[in-house]
């Protein structure tokens, strides 16, 4: 088992990417701890992971409060003694131009999306700082590494998870610990079905030039490789994963 005892947040771990994380990460012998708003799916996923024989715990949050951020670390550190491994995976979309979003939607967004990263990055951190070890995962999207036909505030979102990332990697690297991020392209989760309509999620399914589409899977198996050790000596990085959709 990769992960054998490793145990590992994960933010938005009740559906989508974060739910495919998790169990992908628990058959490889990891303990999670599910940090998400939605109660109801996130136990579930948790009683999933306990069927695994593996430790679980649901927490009750959100990622753009930071009362709520320091108290689920606090309790996952309690619970768990030590964390081995943050997936900060929470996060919503949306299609929009410029014109029709407002301040309030570009603050929610931002707030959840990036501050998030940054809250949780930051409460976890002297812990991994204290123990020499540790590896932050997070989510960005090929839209914050080139034009793409999604909101700006969504864009702009993940380019500044991937300045987090290879800033917050240089800062840390001395200590053992290794931060870096993954940019999926077009996959069909609910995050894309509740945001994004028809029209636009055949739009951008057309820019994939391999021959399948992509699936949670494709990601969640990225991330077991950046949670290994056969990634130890890969920090700052941002791994594109989307078909051939942005190659460069």
């Amino acid at each position: 088992m990769r992960l054998k005892d490793k145990n590992v947040i994960i933010t938005g771990g009740a559906s989508g990417f974060g739910k495919e994380i998790a169990l992908t990460f628990a058959r490889e012998g990891a303990n999670i701890i599910i940090a998400d708003l939605d109660k109801a799916e996130g136990a579930k996923i948790a009683d999933e992971i306990i069927d695994l024989n593996q430790k679980a715990l649901f927490i009750e949050m959100d990622v753009s409060k930071k009362s709520d951020v320091d108290k689920m670390v606090k309790i996952a550190i309690e619970k768990f003694k030590q964390i081995d491994i943050l997936v900060n995976n929470a996060g919503i979309a949306n299609f929009r131009d410029i014109q029709e979003i407002s301040e309030e939607q570009w603050d929610k967004l931002i707030n959840i999306n990036l501050k998030g990263t940054y809250l949780c990055s930051r409460s976890i951190i002297e812990h991994m700082i204290e123990k020499e070890s540790g590896k932050i995962i997070n989510m960005a999207s090929i839209s914050g590494v080139t034009g793409r036909p999604v909101g700006v505030d969504y864009s702009a979102s993940k380019s500044g998870i991937i300045g987090i990332t290879r800033t917050l990697a240089v800062q840390v690297a001395k200590y053992g610990v290794n931060v870096n991020a993954i940019a999926p392209g077009p996959i069909i989760t609910p995050l894309m079905e509740k945001y994004f309509n028809e029209e636009t999620i055949e739009r951008l399914l057309a820019t994939i030039p391999y021959k399948r589409q992509g699936k949670a899977s494709d990601i969640a198996g990225t991330a077991l490789f950046l949670a290994s050790e056969d990634s130890d000596w890969i920090t700052g990085e941002v791994i594109n994963v989307n078909g051939g959709a942005f190659i460069g």
